[in-house]
C-alpha cells in the first residue's frame, strides 16, 4: 500500500471511531473485588437499565494484587483479573449491557503497579537490575540517586525492623526451587542475580563430586553449568548484544538445573546444604558473612520500610512503598500496560476510559493524545482484521497487520491534531480558579469539582464569620486553611516524601552548578528554598513541557511570591532561580546550552510529578483532618477555606461548564469521597444554625467529658479539635432507632473512621509513628459516649439536634440529586447512593450494597409512578419523606434523560432569575433545545425557613415569597411536573415559586414545543 492507501485507512479508522462513540447518559460505578465479581455486575445490569444507567463504570479488571479490595495494585497489564472471573463473563457482561442499548467505562491504572512477587516485572528487575528488560518501565534512579552505593540498584524496603535484626533473626534465608537460586524473607521470596549461583552452586559441585567418579554425567553437567554462569557478562555491561545475550543464557541455565534435579533427585540436597551453609546459624554474627555476601552482590537492597522515608530510589504512589510508578511516557511500556484495554476495545466489550491519578503522568497531554491515536490505531485493526472494504486508487487492503501497523502509526504521527474518537474522562482535581487544560484530548474530569460546587451551594454564606467564631472558641484554633496546607505539606516533605525532595533537590544543584551566575547556591540551600516552593504551590502541578503556559506562568509566580513572604529570611535569588529554571529561562551567567535545556526539562518533569503527590498528601490526607470548622467542606477537591457558593457562581460554573466540559462525570460521591453526599448534606446545615450549634456542642462537651482520658503528660484524648469533629461525624451519620446488632456495627464504623483520621490528621498519631494509646483513647471515648448508660443525656440531646436538622439535611441531599442528573455534565451514581448512604471514607464507603432492598424500593417506585396523577399527587408528601424518596428522583429524573437524550447532552443552560424576598432559598435553571425545554427548581438554606408558623418545611416552601422568571414569553403554557404527572399551566413569564413546590420539594417540569 502507498501512502495515500494508508492515509485512506486511517481516515476510515477515524469514522470507524466517531460511528462507535458513545457518550454516556448516566454512569454507575462499581468497586470490583473477589466479594463483587462480574457474575455479580452482571446480575444487576436489569436493576441498572430500569433505573435509567446507560454505562456501567468498573474499577480496574486488570489482575491485581492477590485479594485486592480496590484493583488499583495491578501486577499484570495483560490478564483479566481471575478473581473477578473469566473472560467469558466479561463477554456475558458486555452482551449483557449491549442488549439493553448500555456501555462498559473502564477504570485504567497507567501510573503504578504492586510490586510483589506476582508481578513478573519487577521480579526481573530485582534478578538483573538495569539490564533487566524491565528496567525502564519503573522510574527507577538507577544512576541519579544521592546515595552512591544505591547506584545500580533498587532499595527495597520490605522489612518491619532493621536489616541487622532481620539478619541476625534467620529471617534471610537463600533458598533453591524450581531451577532457580533466591532469598526468602518471612513469606516473600526474592530472585538473585543468576551471577551470584557461584555462591550455591561451587560448594554443591564440590559436595556432589565426592562420591562419584570424574566423568560421572551428572558432575560433568553441573561443572558446565557452573562456567556458563562464570561466563556471564557483568551485571553492569549494558552493551546490547551481551545483555541480549546474557538473558538467553540465564534461561538457559535455569533450564538445565530443572533438568538436572529431575534427573538426579539427590542433587537437591546438596543446594540445599549450600543454601543453609550461606544462610548462617542464629547466635553466630560471624556465620553471617556469607549471607551479607550475597545480599550486597544484588541489584537491590533490602532494607528497614522506614528507611525508605529517606533513601528510596525509585517513584512511588505518593508514599506507598508498595506501589511503583511506571514510566507511561515511554512508547513502549504505554503498549504494555494498555495491551487489554485496547483490546477490549477492539472486541466492543468496553467503550470509554477512565483514567486514574492523571497527574502522576510525566507528560498528560502527551499520554492523553497518545490514548486517541492508539484507539484510531485499533480501530485500523479492526478493518484490516475484518478485511473491510477500502478501495483506493491502488486497490484494496493488500498487507498483514502487522506489516501496516507502524505505517499507519507514522500516518497518525504525521496529522496535526488528534480526533476525540474515545470517551475518555480523567481522575483530576482542579484548584481553586483553576481551568481544565484545553489541549487535553478527553472529555473531560470524573469531576471532583463538580461535586464540590453543587455542595457549596448548600452552605450559607452569610454565616461564615460566626461559624468561624464556634470553631475557634470551641477547639482554640485560629490557624487558616491556607496555613494548615502549608504546614501539612512541609510535614510530608520532611517525612514520608524526603527521599523525593532530596533527589529533585540534587537535580536542582546540578543545574545551577552548570552556570556560574548560579554556583554559589549550596545543596541545602537549593533544599530548603525548594521544599518552600512545594508547600506554596497552589494546585496540583504545572505542565510545562517544551514551554511555559500563561496559566502555568501565574500558578509558579505565585509560588514563588508565597515562598519569598514565608521566607524573608532566604534571599529571593534563590526562588527566583527555582521559578526561571521551571519556566525554562535562560540561566543567569548566559545561554543555556542544549544539554543545560534539557535537564531544565527534566527537572520540570519531575517537579510536577512531586507537587501533586505533595497536594494530595498533605491537603486530602492531611490538611482536611486537620482543619474541622464545617467539615462537609473537606472533601477531595475541595477549598474548606472557600466557604460555600453563591447562585451566581454556580450559575457561571455551569455555563462554563456546558460550554467547555458537557461530557465530563457529574458524582456526588465517589470511592475516595470523605463523606457520602447525604452525610455532607446534613452537615451542611449547620452552617444555618451556629446559635443553636454552639449551644449544643458546649452541652455536649460537659456530658462527655468525663469519658476522655489522660494519656501520656496530661494530653486529653481527644482534644477540642477532635472532639468538634466527632460531633459533626456523629449528627451526619446518627440514626437513633438503630436495633442493638446495627448499633454494635455503628460504634465499630465510627471507631474505625477515627483511627484513620487521627492518623491522616498527624498531630497526636500517625500511620508512620503510631500512638496507640492514644489511639486506644479515642476509640474508647467514642464507645462510651455511644453504649455507656452514664451518656444517655448526651445521645438524647444528640438525637434533639438531628431531628432538628434531618430534614432541611433530606431537602439538601433530594436537591443535589436534582441537580446532578440535570446540570451540564453526565450523572455518575456511586453503588449504592441512589438512595440514603451515611457512609464516611473508604473502606467505610465500600461496604456490600443491598442490591434486593433497591430492586424493591425500585418496584415500589414504579408502581407509585404507573398509579393515576391525581393519586400520585396525593401521595408524593409521603413519599418524600419516606426512604425511597432519593432513589425515586434519582429514577424519575434519568428516565426523563431517557425521553430526552439530545437535551441532556447538547442543549443549552439557562439559568433562571429568582426575585423576592425568599429568593436567596431558591435555585433554578432551564435546559432547552430546538424541541424542548426542562425547568429545574431546588430549595437551598431551609433550616430557618422551618420555624415559619411552626409548619414543616414542604408547606413553607409552597408559601415562599419569590417568583421565578422566564426568560422569555414563549416559554408560557402547559407544562408537565415530572414528579406528579400533572400539567402545570405557567401563563406568565413570572411564576410564584410555590407553585412548583406544590407538594414536592424539589421542581421538574418539561415543556414540549
Amino acid at each position: 500500500m502507498n501512502s495515500a492507501s494508508i492515509s485512506q485507512l486511517v481516515d476510515r479508522a477515524i469514522q470507524v471511531a466517531q460511528q462507535q462513540r458513545r457518550i454516556p447518559r448516566a454512569t454507575y460505578r462499581l468497586q470490583m473485588h473477589e466479594g463483587f465479581n462480574l457474575r455479580n455486575a452482571i446480575e444487576i445490569v436489569p436493576y441498572l437499565n430500569e433505573l435509567g444507567i446507560s454505562h456501567l463504570y468498573v474499577s480496574s479488571l486488570l489482575t491485581a494484587c492477590a485479594g485486592s479490595r480496590h484493583g488499583y495494585d495491578i501486577v499484570d497489564h495483560s490478564r483479566l483479573n481471575p478473581e473477578l472471573g473469566t473472560e467469558d463473563d466479561l463477554q456475558q457482561l458486555a452482551k449483557e449491557l449491549h442488549d439493553r442499548q448500555m456501555g462498559l467505562i473502564l477504570d485504567v491504572v497507567p501510573n503504578h503497579m504492586h510490586i510483589g512477587p506476582e508481578n513478573e516485572w519487577w521480579m526481573d528487575i530485582l534478578e538483573s537490575g538495569p539490564a533487566s528488560k524491565f528496567a525502564d518501565y519503573f522510574d527507577i534512579a538507577w544512576r541519579n540517586h544521592p546515595r552512591e552505593t544505591l547506584h545500580g540498584k533498587v532499595l527495597l524496603p520490605i522489612l518491619d525492623e532493621p536489616y541487622g535484626k532481620a539478619i541476625r533473626a534467620g529471617r534471610l534465608r537463600p533458598f533453591f526451587a524450581d531451577g532457580t537460586f533466591g532469598i526468602s524473607i518471612d513469606q516473600n521470596r526474592l530472585p538473585i542475580d543468576p551471577r551470584t549461583y557461584l555462591m550455591f552452586l561451587e560448594p554443591a559441585l564440590s559436595s556432589f563430586r565426592l562420591d562419584r567418579p570424574d566423568d560421572d554425567i551428572a558432575v560433568l553437567e553441573l561443572q558446565s553449568i557452573v562456567t556458563a554462569v562464570r561466563h556471564l557478562p557483568p551485571r553492569n555491561d549494558m552493551e546490547p548484544a551481551h545483555v541480549t545475550e546474557a538473558r538467553a543464557e540465564v534461561l538457559v541455565i535455569k533450564r538445565r538445573l530443572r533438568d538436572l534435579v529431575q534427573q538426579v533427585p539427590e542433587i537437591q540436597g546438596h543446594f540445599e546444604n549450600a543454601a543453609n551453609q550461606l544462610a548462617g546459624e542464629l547466635g553466630s554474627p560471624d556465620s553471617f558473612s556469607g549471607l551479607i555476601e550475597l545480599l550486597d552482590a544484588q541489584a537491590y537492597r533490602p532494607c528497614f520500610w522506614r528507611v525508605a522515608l529517606d533513601e528510596i530510589n525509585y517513584r512511588r504512589f505518593f508514599d506507598v512503598n508498595d506501589l511503583a510508578a511506571v514510566a507511561a511516557e515511554s512508547v513502549e511500556v504505554f503498549e504494555a500496560i494498555h495491551v487489554k484495554p485496547f483490546q477490549w476495545l477492539r472486541e466492543g466489550i468496553v467503550d470509554g476510559l477512565r483514567i486514574d491519578h492523571v497527574d502522576g503522568l510525566l507528560n498528560p497531554a502527551e499520554y492523553l493524545e497518545r490514548l486517541q491515536k492508539y484507539h484510531l490505531l485499533s480501530c485500523a485493526q479492526l478493518i484490516c482484521e475484518k478485511q473491510a472494504d477500502l478501495h483506493t486508487g491502488d486497490g484494496d487492503i493488500d498487507k498483514p497487520w502487522p506489516e501496516l501497523r507502524s505505517l499507519v502509526l507514522d500516518e497518525l504521527d504525521q496529522r496535526p491534531t488528534v480526533e476525540r474518537g474515545l470517551y475518555v474522562v480523567v481522575e483530576k482535581i482542579l484548584g481553586t480558579n483553576e481551568s481544565f487544560p484545553k489541549s487535553w484530548t478527553c472529555d473531560g474530569t470524573t469531576g471532583y469539582e463538580f461535586l464540590n460546587d453543587v455542595n457549596g451551594l448548600f452552605v450559607d454564606i452569610d454565616k461564615e464569620e460566626a461559624l468561624t467564631r464556634v470553631y475557634t472558641r470551641f477547639t482554640g484554633q485560629a490557624d487558616d486553611f491556607e496555613d494548615i496546607t502549608y504546614s501539612g505539606k512541609l510535614q510530608i516533605l520532611r517525612t514520608s516524601m524526603t527521599s523525593e525532595l532530596s533527589v529533585l533537590a540534587h537535580r536542582l544543584d546540578r543545574l545551577a552548578q552548570a552556570d556560574w551566575g548560579t554556583r554559589d547556591f549550596t545543596l541545602n540551600g537549593l533544599r530548603h528554598a525548594l521544599e518552600e516552593f512545594i508547600a506554596c504551590f497552589p494546585v496540583y502541578r504545572s505542565y510545562i513541557v517544551d514551554e511555559a503556559s500563561p496559566s502555568d506562568k501565574i500558578v509558579i509566580a505565585r509560588a514563588a511570591r508565597r515562598a519569598r513572604l514565608r521566607n524573608p529570611q532566604v534571599g529571593r535569588e534563590v526562588f527566583d532561580f527555582i521559578r526561571d529554571t521551571l519556566l525554562l529561562k535562560s540561566p543567569p551567567g548566559g545561554t543555556a546550552t542544549p544539554e543545560y535545556v534539557q535537564q531544565q526539562k527534566r527537572f520540570a518533569g519531575k517537579f510536577q510529578q512531586l507537587t501533586a503527590p505533595i497536594m494530595a498528601k498533605g491537603v486530602e490526607d492531611t490538611a482536611l483532618y486537620r482543619f474541622n470548622r464545617l467539615v462537609s467542606l473537606n472533601e477531595v477537591g475541595g477549598e474548606p477555606a472557600q466557604y460555600g457558593r453563591t447562585t451566581d457562581e454556580l450559575h457561571s460554573t455551569f455555563v462554563a461548564r456546558a460550554a467547555t466540559s458537557p461530557f465530563a462525570l457529574s458524582p456526588l460521591a465517589t470511592h475516595d469521597t470523605k463523606r457520602a453526599d447525604d452525610v455532607r448534606a446534613r452537615i451542611n446545615v449547620i452552617s444555618e444554625l451556629p446559635d443553636e450549634w454552639e449551644r449544643r456542642i458546649h452541652e455536649w462537651r460537659k456530658l462527655t467529658h468525663q469519658f476522655k482520658i489522660e494519656v501520656d503528660d496530661g494530653q486529653i484524648a481527644p482534644d477540642m479539635n477532635e472532639e468538634y469533629l466527632i460531633y459533626q461525624t456523629l449528627i451526619g451519620t446518627w440514626s437513633g432507632d438503630l436495633a442493638q446488632v446495627q448499633a454494635d456495627t455503628y460504634v465499630k464504623r465510627i471507631q474505625a473512621y477515627f483511627l484513620k483520621a487521627v492518623r491522616e490528621a498527624k498531630v497526636h498519631s500517625s500511620w508512620i509513628n503510631p500512638q496507640e494509646d492514644y489511639d486506644a483513647a479515642i476509640s474508647q471515648f467514642i464507645a462510651s459516649i455511644l453504649t455507656s448508660s452514664s451518656a444517655e443525656d448526651f445521645r438524647q440531646s444528640l438525637d434533639q439536634f438531628v431531628r432538628l436538622i434531618e430534614e432541611p439535611g433530606r431537602m439538601n441531599s433530594l436537591a443535589q440529586v436534582l441537580i446532578r442528573c440535570t446540570a451540564p455534565g453526565v450523572p455518575d451514581i456511586y453503588q449504592g447512593t441512589e438512595t440514603w448512604d451515611d457512609s464516611l471514607v473508604d473502606p467505610d464507603n465500600r461496604r456490600p450494597v443491598d442490591y434486593h432492598n433497591l430492586r424493591l424500593g425500585q418496584q415500589r417506585i414504579k408502581a407509585f409512578i404507573g398509579s393515576p396523577v391525581g393519586t400520585r399527587k396525593e401521595q408524593l408528601s409521603q413519599l418524600m419523606n419516606c426512604l425511597d424518596a432519593k432513589q425515586f428522583v434519582t429514577h424519575v429524573v434519568l428516565q426523563l434523560r431517557v425521553s430526552f437524550p439530545e437535551l441532556f447532552r447538547d442543549g443549552e443552560y439557562i439559568p433562571l432569575e429568582v426575585t423576592g424576598p425568599d429568593s436567596s432559598h431558591v435555585f433554578g435553571f432551564l435546559r432547552r433545545d430546538s424541541h424542548t425545554t426542562v425547568l429545574v427548581l431546588i430549595p437551598r438554606l431551609v433550616a430557618g425557613l422551618a420555624s415559619r408558623n411552626e409548619q414543616n418545611i414542604l408547606t413553607t416552601l409552597s408559601q415562599l415569597t419569590a417568583d421565578l422568571v422566564l426568560p422569555e414569553s414563549g416559554l408560557c403554557g402547559g407544562w408537565t411536573n415530572v414528579f406528579t404527572g400533572e400539567v402545570i399551566d405557567l401563563p406568565n413569564v413570572r411564576i410564584p415559586v410555590g407553585t412548583i413546590f406544590d407538594k414536592c420539594p424539589v421542581g421538574l417540569l418539561f415543556l414540549n414545543r
